[in-house]
This record gives C-alpha cells, structure tokens and sequence, in this order.
C-alpha cells in the first residue's frame, strides 16, 4: 500500500491556513455593516480547516498505524540475524544470544500510541475550543449590534429633540405670523367696515344734504320771485288803496268823518280780526294794516251798502289776511337768510383782508430785509432741504436695511441646510468606516480608542493577500524541496524547519509530532518502490505560483497606491468638512452680529430721526405763535391808527416796524445756537452715513459668504467624484485579490 504525499502536504497546507488566524493584527470581531457576510464567511472557514485539520491528523494516525503494520511484516530472519552475537567464544556451551531493548520498544510504541491520543484529543478539544470561540464572537457580536442599535437609538432621540426643538420654532413662527396675520386681518375689516359706513351712511347723508340744500335754493329762489311779485301786488294795492281813500276824503265832510272813526275804533278791539296785528319791523306792514283797518271803518261807517255786499267784502278781506300772513312769515325768513349771508360775508371779508395785511407785512419785509435775516432764511430754508433730504436717505437706509436683513436671513438658512449636508456627509463617512480627526463631542463619545485605530476593509484585504503571499512561497519551497527530495533524511529535516518557521511558537510541540511523522513517512517510503509524481508537474505548478505570486506582488503594490491615494482622500475629506463647519460657525457667528449692529444703528438712526423732527417741529411752531402774535399785534396797532389805507405801503417806516432784527448769535443765555445745532442735523447725517457704511459692508460680507459657500460645495463636489472612483478601484482591486486568493488556493491543494 502506498502513502499519498498530496495528502501528507495538504495537511500542511491547513496547518499553515490555521496559522492565518494568529496574526495579531488581524481583527475576530469585523466591524458591523456590509462586513457581517465577510465575517460569516470566514467564521464558516473557520469551522471547514477545523474538520480538515482533525481529519488530518487521522489519517497521520492511520499512516503510523500502517507503517507499525509494516514493521511487522519485515522478515524475521532479517530481525533475528540483527540480534544474535558470535557464539564461537563461548566457554558455557549455550549460544548467547544478543536482544535488543525490545520491552523499551515496546513501551517507546506505546508511549507513541498515547502521545498520538493525547494529540488527537488536544486536536479534538482545539475544534471544540474553537466552536466556543465561534460561540463567543457571535454573542459579541451580537452584543455589539445590540449597543449599536443603541447607540443609533441614542443618535434618533438627539435628532428627534433637535427636530422637535425646529418644530417648536416654527411653530412659534406660525403663530407668531398667524396672530399678524389676524391683526392684518381685523385692520382691514375695520377699514372695510369704516369704508362701508362711509359709502352707506355718510355718503348718503352727505348727498341728501346737498340735495336737500339744493332744493332749498331752489325753493328760496322761488320764494324771493314771489316775495318780488307779492311787494309789487303791494305796492299796487297801496296805490289803490290811497286813491280809494283820497276819494273818500272828499266826498265826507270832516267832523262826522272823525267822529264816526272814533267810534268805530271803539268797537274794533271786539273784532277777532283786530287782535292780531302785523310784525312792527316792516314799515310796510304797518302801513298795510293801517289801509285794513280804514277799509274795516270804511265798510262799517258806510251804511249806502246792501247786506250781500258787506258778506262778500268780509270774506274777500279774510282771504287776504290769510295770504298777507304767508307773505310776512317768508318774508321773515328771507330777511334772516340774508342777515346770514351778510354775516357770513362780512366775516370772511375780514379774513381776506387779515390774511391780505398779513401777506403785505411778509413782502414788506422780504422787500426790506437785513442781510442777516436773509441770511437766516436762506439757512432755514437749507437746512429744511437737508434735514428732507436726510429724512429720505434714512428712509432709503431703513428700507435697505431691511432688505439686507431678508438676505441675511436667506443666508443663515443656506447656512443650516449646509451645516445639515456636512452632518449628513460626516455620518456618511462614518458609516464608510472613515474616522475624521474633528468630531463632534456628542458622536466622540459613542466610539472608543480602539476604533479610531482601527483598519478599513482594503486594509484588511491587504494584510490577508500578504498572508496568501507567504503561504504560496512557502507551497512552492515545499514542492522545489520535493523534487530534489531523495531518501536523505538532510532535506526532509530542513523541510520541516522551514515548517517550523511558517508556524507560531505556541504550536511548538505539534511541529515536534510532525516532524517525527515525517520521519516515519521517510522509512516508509524507503521500503517502497519510489514513485514521484512526474516533474514536470511540478514544474507547472511552481510557475503557475510564481505567476500568482508575481501577480500578487503587483496587487499589493496597487494596493498600498490606492491605501495611500484613500488616505490622503479622507484627509481632505475630514480637512474640507472641518473647514466647512468652522466656516459655518464663523459665517453664522458674523451674521448675528452684523444683525445685532444693523439693529443698533436702526434704533440709533431712528432716535436721532425723531430728535432731529421734535426739533425742527419744536422751531417751526414757535415761529407760528411769534408770527401770529407779531400778526395780531399788527393788527391791534392798525385798529388803534387814524388812516388805515395807508399802513401797508409804510409799515416799514412806522417807529414800531423800524426796529433792528434781533441778534440770533448772541442771548441773554450766552451764545446762541443756529438751527442746524439745534436740530442736532450733523448727529442724524453721521448716523445715516455709519448705517449706509454699515450696509455696504453687509452686503459685501454676504458677497464673500456666498462665493465661499459656492467654493465649498465645488470642493465637496469634486471630493465626492474623488470618493466614488476610489471606491470603483477599491472593489476592483478586491475583485482581483479575491480571484488570485482562490487561485492560489486551487494550486495549493
């Protein structure tokens, strides 16, 4: 029966595979995440070398096993030649024969059988070891997904605050807008209302008026025509009535006449007609009376009348008396209508010519004016177009401010959507397994220092085609050693020290027991024909390797390339997004003062507006009452003058009119002001300038913030392309290690 030397060698082979998982850089516990498969991969590798290496170290049991079996089928005549001596010199008579230590063999081979047990036993307790191990890195593991989700937990509740904090500001906002809104509101319905009153009622009423005045004009106007015809009926029946009694005067004789009239005068006072004279103001009236009554006497002295007649004449004079009494009461009201209207005429007269004395007076002294009087109303009227023109700028000042502040507030909201990608982009890279150098305390404290010393995946990658590296170099030693191997036991030796070399120092004493295995292997291969495995084989094998290796050798060169180009990606990663917040903080931080300063200056301009108008009010006013006092001084002197056609061309040589103009720089308080101190005019138009100034600058900083801003997001752009093509050859140089790694292991086994 011939021994399998693959066999024997792809024991090795795992042994050297089990030697992968005593690098001490090598991670157990993988970091969780799209690494969870790897880590189940190798767990599952794990478990398959396990079973190889005990199944390995069976069949080296059986291998020592046959080769005992062998030993026994050695020829006895061969073993006993070996032990016996010369018994030629024997003085006894009896051969002697010569045994070897055959109780020590015996016991050697014994104590060999317990020592392969006890291997097999520690082999068997190493995989159980190893499943413990499994065991415990699963509930790591599992520990670990458990802390975190925690963690992440903890990361939503302090989004969740932050969030619910944004919604109570808004909130705050709504409201705040909603109750504007409502005020806004409430004002206009106020305005609509007050507007509809106006158009419903006071239109209305104010249209009736006018109407009503209007036909009252009318009315007037009819009324003043047929006062205008009633005088002239007068007048007429006057005429008449006069004529009437010329006749009668001659045609009675004097003393029955005056006699007869007495009488009658007696009983007039009986009648009711007689009780109601007309009004005594119209001279007219009384003489219409007077012509009624004649005629009353006339009708009861004259007794030539009949009966019928005398009816007629009572009712006819009842019926004018009647219309007489219309007539007076409008004539009463036309007369108090234009007593009115001459009132109302007189006074307006008297404002007209107030007003036209207080225009004469004005003109007289723009006519006769002092230099230094000119001199003041030219700074008058100056500084009333300055302190308009300041006015205008504080309001053009105000309006851009306030536009600047609606900038700054779009800004501080670009701002935060900023702040909120670069969170976004950190957590990001947090989740790539790129540590930043500048964290936040609140993330900094949910990683320890082990994790910031930990490798990424390439690294990992890189390290494990190390170690595949080595392994093909020493698979290849090995099969160089086995083509030049004969049945010198030098080579074999120095095989087994490269062995050793391959191993850790704890697996010391195994590299002992496969050692001497190897050494029985050696005899047992002695005994048999020799039949290698044709050169050329191996020949094809050691160059597939060495291509392999080669191949290797270059992936790891583009490896440590791209470990560096991924090194300095994240340093400008972690550099440009610390720039980014730092910026941030700063850009915020200038825009709230620049807030707080506009503020500042709006209130200072706005106190110094309100000075500068109390002021020139203050001014304006006292120079009314001056002049309405000078006016109705003026007025009072030219009531008390004898020829008042003649003040207005002379005022200014009257003694009163003549005096000299005051002095305005000098009072009986020491110096005087002039009204651009006054107004403090100077203070108003510094504080506009350093609020324009102010401004300017505002607008320029949110220039540079802007372009700023817009440079950063090119940076992060570019850095992002940068990420996602070293990603493309990162998973393309772990797609080409991944197949060289299976590769090499194909060859090996």
């Amino acid at each position: 029966m011939q021994s399998s030397p693959p066999a024997l060698y792809k024991s090795k082979t795992n042994e050297d595979v089990m030697s992968y998982f005593t690098i001490p850089v090598t991670p157990m516990v993988m970091t969780p995440g799209a690494t969870n498969a790897h880590v189940d991969e190798l767990q599952k590798e794990l478990r398959e070398v396990s079973l190889e290496l005990a199944g390995s170290i069976r069949r080296e049991m059986e291998l020592e096993d046959e080769v005992d079996r062998w030993k026994t089928e050695i020829p006895a005549s061969l073993s006993e030649a070996s032990r016996r001596t010369s018994d030629y010199y024997s003085d006894s008579g009896t051969s002697s024969i010569r045994y070897s230590n055959g109780d020590s063999d015996v016991k050697i081979e014994e104590l060999e059988r317990a020592r392969r047990r006890a291997e097999q036993e520690r082999a068997r307790l190493r995989v159980d070891m190893a499943q413990k191990v499994q065991d415990g890195l699963r509930t790591r593991r599992d520990l670990e997904s458990r802390v975190r989700g925690l963690e992440e937990q903890l990361e939503l509740e302090v989004s969740l605050e932050d969030v619910r904090r944004r919604l109570i500001d808004e909130r705050q906002s709504k409201d705040n807008f909603e109750d504007l809104y409502t005020v806004l509101n409430e004002e206009l319905a106020r305005d609509r209302k007050e507007r509809d009153g106006l158009r419903d009622v006071v239109v209305p009423q104010l249209r009736a008026r006018v109407e009503s005045l209007e036909t009252e004009a009318a009315d007037l106007q009819t009324l003043m025509l047929e006062n205008s015809r009633m005088q002239e009926e007068l007048q007429a029946l006057r005429e008449e009535n006069e004529r009437m009694q010329f006749g009668l005067q001659l045609q009675q004789p004097p003393t029955g006449q005056f006699e007869s009239i007495a009488e009658e005068e007696q009983e007039l006072p009986m009648s009711p007609k007689s009780l109601s004279p007309g009004p005594i103001r119209s001279n007219s009236l009384a003489r219409t009376s007077g012509f009624i009554t004649t005629k009353k006497s006339f009708v009861l002295r004259s007794n030539s009348f009949n009966d019928r007649a005398s009816e007629n004449r009572q009712a006819s004079d009842s019926v004018s008396a009647d219309r007489l009494q219309d007539i007076e009461d409008q004539r009463d009201a036309l007369h108090h209508a234009l007593k009115s209207l001459l009132e109302r005429q007189t006074y307006q007269r008297r404002d007209y010519e107030r007003a036209l004395r207080a225009l004469i007076v004005e003109r007289d002294k723009a006519l006769n004016g002092t230099r230094r009087r000119t001199a003041f109303n030219k700074e008058v009227l100056r500084l009333r177009d300055e302190v308009n023109q300041l006015r205008r700028r504080a309001d053009e000042a105000l309006e851009q401010k306030w536009l600047c502040e609606k900038g700054l507030s779009g800004l501080k909201m670009d701002l935060d959507r900023a702040e909120q990608e670069t969170s976004s982009l950190r957590d990001l890279l947090q989740e790539r397994d790129i540590f930043l150098p500048e964290r936040p305390i609140s993330l900094a404290n949910t990683y320890n220092s082990s994790d910031l010393s930990a490798s990424i995946s390439l690294d990992k990658a890189y390290k494990e085609l190390q170690t595949t590296h080595a392994l093909s170099l020493a698979r290849i030693r090995d099969i160089d050693n086995e083509n030049s191997r004969g049945e010198a036991s030098i080579e074999a030796k120095k095989t087994v020290e490269l062995l050793k070399k391959s191993i850790s120092d704890a697996e010391f004493e195994r590299d002992v027991a496969i050692q001497e295995a190897e050494g029985y292997r050696q005899r047992a291969r002695s005994l048999q024909r020799p039949q290698a495995e044709p050169a050329e084989n191996d020949h094809s094998v050691a160059a597939q390797l060495y291509e392999s290796a080669t191949r290797m050798d270059e992936l790891a060169s583009q490896v440590k390339q791209q470990l560096k180009s991924n090194t300095r990606l994240r340093q400008r990663l972690a550099e440009a997004i610390g720039r980014g917040e730092r910026e941030q903080k700063a850009s915020a931080t200038r825009i709230v003062d620049m807030q707080g300063k506009l503020k500042t200056l709006e209130d200072k301009v706005l106190s110094a507006q309100q000075h500068s108008e109390e002021a020139t009010t203050s001014r304006e006013e006292e120079v009314q009452r001056i002049k309405e006092s000078h006016n109705s001084q003026l007025q009072r002197t030219r009531g008390g003058l004898k020829t008042p056609s003649k003040l207005s061309p002379y005022l200014s040589t009257s003694p009163l009119f003549a005096a000299k103009s005051p002095r305005l720089d000098k009072t009986s308080s020491g110096l005087g002001l002039s009204m651009a101190e006054a107004s403090q005019t100077e203070i108003l138009t510094r504080r506009v300038e350093e609020l324009e100034k102010t401004l300017s600058e505002a607008d320029s900083e949110m220039e540079e913030v802007i372009q700023r801003m817009n440079k950063a997001q090119i940076e992060v752009a570019e850095l992002q392309s940068e990420r996602d093509e070293a990603t493309r050859q990162t998973r393309r140089l772990q797609a080409e290690m991944l197949a060289e790694r299976e590769k090499v292991k194909a060859l090996m086994l």
